[in-house]
């Protein structure tokens, strides 16, 4: 006889069985957190340390591609179109000018900035975009108690640029150095005259009259032009000085800290006498042509007088002369024999206003105008007459 209780009981023992086995294994309690394997641990810091790097690359990246730093065009203002205003480079540790005080059209179109109180060169192509930047600051004559930081290709205080149409080459006034420097035109170091630790000539204006504290420098036909506190020196291109002419003093031809020069075809010379308010002519000799402009004894005052404060000119390409007037906020205009044509331009801060305007130069319908207190450098064209 079969025992039906021992079977159900066999039936409920085979349920509990079978119901434990569904229940998941009892594991030992542990503490909360995250454990990793030291090959975990491993790849983990790997893959942040990528992250890092490949952040930092992209910043570095950042800082070196320029950013827009210009604008085009604008209204006509005081017969000056503007065209294209540039403020700096873009990125970089010195994005923007700093009172930009000289700049001059190169070979290929190129725009060449002596950007002053940064002490370098920065280039841009004709539409206002960032080429490339050389120089950087460093002292050659040092105040008592300080030492030289010069080395070649640095620059205190730039404060006009001039290139040679012949073979690119840049010359640079470097003012608080005493000396001019020359460049190739992609910024390569080439040589540096007058020797700034040297007497230059009969004598010249730099510190203990050694070498020349240069204000103005052009280049025409192998030979490059400067001027210093009263005085025109003309070097040839390897920096061998060949004449100097010019004294202090208010009779014409006679200097007072000139701030500009141009040189015409027939070699006739031109230069901006800044504080005798007047551009003086010479023959290539050093002899005066003419001279347009009057000492203003009460500034401001003389209404008839074309100036202010000349400084930067050029020649366009028509033989008349353009003069930058930086505290009469204009251009002015005059013909090969002195006399004014025309002026342009008014004050502010827009496309084609104008602020300290310090520095011309020419290409073809274009100027160039270093707009020194606008911290930028304008291309316009000249409306009107």
């Amino acid at each position: 006889m079969i025992d039906d209780r021992h079977d159900s009981d066999l039936n409920a023992g085979d349920e509990t069985a079978c119901d434990r086995a569904d229940e998941p294994p009892i594991v030992p309690r542990t503490r909360r957190g995250l454990y990793l394997t030291p090959r975990q641990a491993f790849l983990w810091i790997a893959g942040v340390l990528a992250v890092l790097l490949i952040a930092l690359l992209a910043y570095l990246v950042w800082l070196q591609w320029p950013a827009d730093f210009s604008s085009s065009g604008g209204k006509v203002q005081a017969n000056i179109e503007p065209v294209v205003a540039i403020y700096g480079p873009g990125r970089g540790a010195k994005p923007k000018f700093s009172k930009p005080m000289g700049a001059t059209w190169g070979r290929e179109d190129r725009i060449y900035v002596a950007d002053t109180q940064n002490s370098r060169i920065v280039v841009f192509d004709k539409k206002g975009k960032y080429l490339s930047q050389f120089g950087g600051f460093g002292i050659a004559k040092p105040l008592s108690g300080t030492r030289i930081s010069w080395k070649p290709g640095l620059l205190d205080y730039p404060t006009d640029v001039a290139v040679d149409s012949h073979n690119g080459d840049v010359y640079v006034a470097d003012f608080m150095n005493d000396s001019i420097s020359a460049f190739t035109s992609e910024g390569k170091f080439i040589r540096r005259f007058p020797d700034p630790y040297k007497p230059t000539g009969h004598g010249g204006s730099g510190s203990s009259e050694l070498g020349i504290a240069v204000t103005a420098v052009t280049v025409q036909d192998g030979r490059v032009y400067a001027t210093d506190t009263y005085q025109i020196f003309v070097f040839t291109t390897e920096g061998k000085l060949v004449k100097q002419f010019g004294l202090p003093g208010l009779d014409p031809g006679m200097l007072d800290h000139p701030n500009g020069i141009a040189v015409d075809s027939r070699g006739n010379i031109y230069v901006s006498d800044s504080n005798h308010n007047r551009v003086t002519a010479y023959t290539p000799d050093g002899k005066v042509l003419w001279t347009v402009g009057a000492k203003i004894s009460d500034l401001m005052k003389e209404t008839d007088n074309p100036f202010v404060l000349p400084r930067g000119l050029t020649v366009l390409r028509d033989g008349s002369l353009l003069v930058s007037d930086p505290l009469g906020q204009q251009l002015v205009k005059i013909d090969e024999y002195g006399k004014v044509i025309a002026t342009y331009g008014m004050r502010g801060a827009e496309p084609g206003q104008l602020n300290f305007p310090n520095d011309v130069s020419s290409l073809k319908d274009l100027v160039l105008v270093s707009d020194r207190a606008n911290d930028r450098v304008q291309v316009v064209r000249l409306t009107g007459r």
